[in-house]
């Protein structure tokens, strides 16, 4: 199967001048969707659920601005895609990948003071890193103001941006959702992509890597939960 995302087929500008209104989630992966097989109905997705994201989306965009906010329909279509290449619920990776990033707000600042708001508390090893608080606030967002109860779900929300020594199929999936979804664009993209509809496991690796190189390059620490990441995959940035 080929994986080919029928979001890649709209351009965000194109979507911005139709308006939010006009758009349903739904239409988004409509294209998608319909080429699944579903041939475990536990992995079917309930378009009746998917449906129920869209009242959702104005306040989702406002929260995280235009281009966040396509970012996120991406990754929810690639998950959806991935999910279904590997045999995994539909469902659950349309909510992590719509939600992930639902609290990432503009500045950092602004992500730290609504942390501390919610009284959603930063680990110690995150201090350093304040490109990945938006994870634990998304979650919590996600769960308390997006009604997503599923445990599984609200984990990958949390460890998408950096991995963890113990990766759930699902979780590996976000992870390369929002890292290679289709409004995405860098050097190596594109072999990622082809990867990724062969081998889960190895485009993590090959993902982490990727990552974690560009971290490095900047001259920017890489996350103690990337690095048990790395090490659990048996990856290397040498």
């Amino acid at each position: 199967m080929t994986i080919s995302p029928a979001f890649s087929s709209v351009n965000s500008r194109d979507v911005l001048a139709i308006g939010l209104e006009t758009l349903p989630v739904a239409a988004i992966v409509s294209e998608v969707v319909k080429t699944q097989s579903h041939r475990e109905h536990k992995r079917q997705l309930n378009r009746d659920a998917l449906l129920r994201y869209d009242q959702f989306l104005s306040v989702l965009h406002k929260t995280i601005g235009s281009k966040r906010f396509f970012h996120s329909l991406g990754a929810m279509h690639y998950a959806i895609a991935l999910a279904d290449r590997y045999q995994e619920n539909l469902v659950q990776a349309s909510a992590a990948g719509l939600f992930h990033d639902c609290g990432r707000l503009p500045k950092i600042e602004q992500i730290e003071a609504e942390a501390k708001r919610r009284g959603v508390a930063l680990p110690p090893e995150d201090r350093l890193h304040p490109k990945v608080w938006h994870a634990l606030l998304s979650a919590h967002i996600a769960e308390h103001d997006f009604g997503i109860a599923d445990g599984a779900v609200l984990r990958a929300i949390r460890v998408h941006p950096t991995g963890d020594a113990e990766m759930s199929r699902l979780d590996k999936i976000i992870f390369l959702a929002d890292y290679v979804e289709p409004t995405r664009s860098f050097e190596g993209l594109n072999e990622l992509r082809a990867s990724a509809e062969q081998d889960l496991d190895g485009t993590f690796r090959s993902a982490l890597e990727h990552k974690l190189r560009h971290i490095q390059s900047l001259g920017r620490p890489m996350h103690p939960r990337s690095l048990r990441a790395l090490a659990a995959v048996g990856g290397s940035i040498t």
